[in-house]
C-alpha cells in the first residue's frame, strides 16, 4: 500500500497507510522525511473512508514522535525506582519468571491481557496462542468490558454481530451510541443515509448533537433500555407490525416472546423509562414504517447490570421486523478466512479460566477469562491465585472497574509486566516495562466489514522503522521461543507470519502489500440465511435460546432494574440520590490515551476532566459553573470541576473516563456485574456530589 511519491528536492516521501487508533482504520497519507512522519492527512482514494481523518489522525506525527515515548526496557529496583536495562536482559527476566511461576504455581497462575490497542489487531491471536502453549487459560482482552456482551447476545440470537448499513437505510436508530465521538468515520455513511431521506431516532439520556437533529429523541432513564426494547416489541406484536412470513419460517420462540412482552404496555414502559408513552409509540411507528431500518446499540447498553439481555432484546427487535441480513438493515457479514492462529480451545484447556464458572456463556463462546474479577484472584485466591500478569496495550488502572481494589491487587501480584508506548498509571506499578511500537511502525491487517459492512481487507504497512520499541508480535514470539515453544512459533519474521495468515486466501504478503485499495474477500449478499441458515444450533433466529437455557441462563430477554437505582435500591438512593454515568467519550481522546498530546488537549481546550450536570440539579446542590466538586459513590470519591449543561436531564451526572487527575473508575464497581457476561455497570451507578469550598 505504499504510494512512495517522492519530492527529491526536500527528501520527502508520501506514503499511504492506515490509522490504527480506533477500529475505523481510516486510510491516510503520510509525508515522511528521514524516517520521520511530518504530516498526516486523509487518503481520498481509500475505498471506505475516502479522505476522512479525525483530530487524532492528524496528530499522528506528534503521537509517534513524542518525546515522552518509552524507548528502553525499564526494571524496578529495590527502592521502587526504574532503571534502564537491555532488551536481552528484559526478555531473559520474563522467561525466567514465567518458567518459575509455571513450575511453582502451575500455568494458570499467569494472566495475559491485551487492551483496546489490540482490538481487531493480529497480535492478539498470537498472544492467545502463547497462553495456550504455556498452558494458562487466563487470556483476556478489552472484550471483558467492551463490545463482547452485545456480540455474544447477537451470536446467541442470529449467529454473529450485525453491522448497520447506514447508507441504504430508511431509518437509523442510534441506541446509546454516539458515533460522532466514538467512530467518527461512520458519520459519512450516516449522513449519506440521512441525505437520502432516512429517519433518525436517538435513544440517549443526553441530548447529543445527533439527538438534536433527530426526528425523535428519547431521553431514557439510564439502565432501563431493556424495558424500552420490550415496550417496542409489545407495540409491534399488538399491532401486528412484525414480519409475519419471516417470523414463522425463520424464528423460534415467538410465542414465548408474546407472553413476555404483553406486560410492557406504553404506559408501564413509560413509568420505567421516564419517556412519555406518546413518544414511545411515535418512535416505534417511525422505526417499523421506514424499512429497511437498523439499530446501533452502543457500549452504554453493555455497561449495565442487565446489559446482555438488553442487547438480546434489541437483536430480537431487528429480527421480528425483518431487518436482519438485508441491505439497509443489519448486515451479517462473512469474516476474513485467514489461516488460524488460535488453536482448538477444547484441546488446549486445563483448568477453566477465571470467570469460566461464574460466567459460563462468556467462556463457552468467547473462550477467554473475565478480567474484571482478576483482582479477586490476586487478593483472595478466588478461584485460584494469580501470581504473574502481562499487560499489552492497556491501562487497567484507568479503564477497569473498581480502581481502588485493582490497585491493591496489582501492588500485591508477584510479577507484573506492562508493554506500552507511554508511561501510564498501570506501568508505574509494573516490575518491568517493555516499550512498544506505534501501529505505523509495524504491519497490520484491516477489515472493512467491522465498521462499514464491506467485505474488504488490506494491509496497513510499516511506514517508518524504529529501534525505540519492539512490536507486540516480536515480543510474544521472543518470549515463546525463550520458553522453548519453537515448534508452535515457527515464524522468524512478521512477514513470514503474515504469509501464513494469508495462505487461506491464496495470497502472499508481497501481493497484498501492493494492493492499495485492499482485497475483496467477499461480496455481500442479503439473506444468506435462505441458503445457509443462521449460525445458530437451530439454523434459525433464536428468540427463545436453548443455549442459554442449558447454561442455566434466562432464555428470554427479561428486563431487570439496574443493580443500583432509585427504584431498586431506595435506601441507598437516599444517601446517593444522583444517577452517575461514567465513560463519556471525547473526540480528541481515545479511552485513556493521548491526554499528553498538546494539539489534542488544545483541540477543544480539553485540559481537564469535567463533571457534566443539569443547571437545576446544580442549583439544588449550590454548584456553579467551574466549581470544584467531590463526586462520591460506594467505592470511592474524586474531585473535578463542574460544567453546567441543559443537555443532561435533572438528577443525572456524567463523568469522562481515562483521566489520571480524576479517575472515574475509582467510583465504579466490579461486584454487581452483569451475571451473564461479567460486564461492569459503569453507566448506571448512584452517587452524590459536594461542593468544595476553597
Amino acid at each position: 500500500m505504499y504510494d512512495n511519491k517522492k519530492n527529491s528536492a526536500y527528501n520527502i516521501v508520501c506514503k499511504k497507510g492506515t490509522c490504527g487508533i480506533c477500529n475505523c482504520f481510516c486510510g491516510i497519507q503520510l509525508l515522511v522525511k528521514d524516517n520521520k512522519i511530518i504530516e498526516a492527512k486523509g487518503d481520498k482514494e481509500h475505498p471506505l473512508t475516502k479522505g476522512f481523518i479525525c483530530p487524532k489522525g492528524r496528530a499522528i506525527p506528534e503521537i509517534v514522535h513524542s518525546e515522552e515515548r518509552l524507548r528502553k526496557p525499564l526494571k524496578k529496583n529495590g527502592q521502587g525506582a526504574f532503571e534502564e536495562i537491555s532488551w536481552e536482559e528484559a526478555l531473559d527476566i520474563i522467561v525466567e519468571k514465567l518458567r518459575n511461576v509455571k513450575k511453582e504455581f502451575g500455568p494458570e497462575a499467569l494472566a495475559l491481557h491485551t487492551g483496546q490497542a489490540g482490538v481487531f489487531m493480529q497480535f492478539t491471536s498470537y498472544a492467545e496462542r502463547f497462553c495456550q502453549v504455556y498452558g494458562t487459560p487466563n487470556f483476556s482482552t478489552a472484550g471483558s468490558h467492551c463490545n463482547t456482551s452485545k456480540e455474544l447476545a447477537n451470536i446467541v440470537t442470529v449467529g454473529s454481530l450485525p453491522v448497520p448499513d447506514y447508507g441504504n437505510s430508511k431509518c437509523i436508530l442510534l441506541w446509546g451510541y454516539n458515533p460522532q465521538y466514538s467512530a467518527p468515520a461512520q458519520m459519512m455513511y450516516i449522513n449519506k443515509g440521512l441525505q437520502n431521506g432516512a429517519k433518525l431516532i436517538v435513544i440517549d439520556p443526553k441530548q447529543t448533537k445527533l439527538a438534536k437533529k433527530a426526528d425523535i429523541h428519547l431521553r431514557i432513564r439510564p439502565g432501563t433500555d431493556g424495558a424500552l426494547a420490550l415496550g417496542f416489541i409489545h407495540l409491534i406484536i399488538k399491532n401486528k407490525l412484525y414480519d409475519d412470513k419471516f417470523v414463522k419460517k425463520w424464528t423460534i420462540g415467538f410465542d414465548e416472546l408474546i407472553e413476555l412482552a404483553k406486560d410492557y404496555s406504553p404506559e408501564r414502559t413509560s413509568k420505567i423509562t421516564g419517556i412519555s408513552s406518546e413518544d414511545i409509540i411515535e418512535a416505534c411507528k417511525i422505526f417499523v414504517q421506514n424499512k429497511p431500518a437498523n439499530i446501533s446499540p452502543g457500549i452504554s447498553l453493555e455497561l449495565q447490570s442487565n446489559g446482555f439481555q438488553t442487547a438480546r432484546a434489541i437483536s430480537i427487535l431487528q429480527v421480528i421486523t425483518g431487518n436482519i441480513d438485508i441491505i439497509g438493515g443489519a448486515r451479517l457479514n462473512k469474516t476474513i478466512p485467514l489461516s488460524p492462529i488460535v488453536m482448538d480451545r477444547k484441546v488446549h484447556t486445563g483448568k477453566p479460566p477465571i470467570g469460566g464458572d461464574k460466567f459460563p456463556l462468556f467462556y463457552k463462546i468467547n473462550g477467554r477469562a473475565q478480567a474484571n474479577i482478576f483482582s479477586d484472584a490476586i487478593l483472595d485466591g478466588n478461584p485460584y491465585p494469580l501470581k504473574a500478569m502481562i499487560v499489552i496495550g492497556s491501562n487497567p488502572i484507568l479503564t477497569w472497574p473498581n480502581t481502588n481494589k485493582l490497585r491493591k491487587a496489582l501492588e500485591k501480584i508477584d510479577f507484573l509486566v506492562v508493554m506500552d508506548i507511554f508511561m501510564t498509571e498501570t506501568a508505574k506499578l509494573a516490575d518491568l516495562i517493555i516499550p512498544g511500537v506505534n501501529y505505523l511502525e509495524r504491519y497490520e491487517i484491516w477489515n472493512g466489514a467491522i465498521r462499514f459492512g464491506e467485505e474488504l481487507m488490506g494491509l496497513s504497512p510499516k511506514i517508518i522503522d524504529t529501534t525505540d520499541g519492539m512490536s507486540e508480535w516480536k515480543f510474544i514470539s521472543e518470549i515463546a521461543k525463550g520458553l522453548g515453544y519453537i515448534k508452535e512459533f515457527p515464524w522468524s519474521t512478521e512477514e513470514e507470519a503474515l504469509d501464513y495468515r494469508l495462505e487461506a486466501l491464496g495470497l502472499t504478503f508481497e501481493e497484498i502489500e501492493k494492493m492499495s485499495n485492499g482485497y475483496e474477500y467477499g461480496v455481500y449478499k442479503e439473506k444468506r440465511y435462505e441458503l445457509e441458515g443462521f449460525k445458530t444450533p437451530s439454523k434459525k433466529a433464536e428468540i427463545y435460546s436453548k443455549t442459554l437455557e442449558e447454561l442455566g441462563i434466562e432464555p428470554l430477554p427479561k428486563y431487570y432494574e439496574p443493580a443500583e437505582s432509585p427504584k431498586n435500591t431506595k435506601a441507598l438512593a437516599k444517601k446517593y440520590p444522583l444517577i452517575l454515568s461514567t465513560g463519556a467519550r471525547n473526540l480528541e481522546y481515545y479511552h485513556s490515551r493521548f491526554r499528553n498530546i498538546e494539539s489534542l488537549r488544545n483541540f477543544k481546550k480539553a485540559f481537564e476532566p469535567l463533571l457534566e450536570i443539569n443547571p437545576k440539579t446544580a442549583y439544588e446542590e449550590d454548584i456553579e459553573e467551574g466549581d470544584t466538586v467531590i463526586v462520591e459513590s460506594l467505592r470511592g470519591s474524586i474531585e473535578l470541576a463542574a460544567r453546567l449543561t441543559e443537555d443532561l436531564p435533572q438528577g443525572t451526572i456524567y463523568i469522562p473516563h481515562g483521566w489520571d487527575e480524576a479517575n472515574a473508575n475509582e467510583l465504579t464497581d466490579n461486584k454487581e456485574l452483569d451475571p451473564i457476561t461479567g460486564f461492569p455497570p459503569d453507566r448506571t451507578l448512584l452517587a452524590r456530589i459536594t461542593k468544595v469550598n476553597k
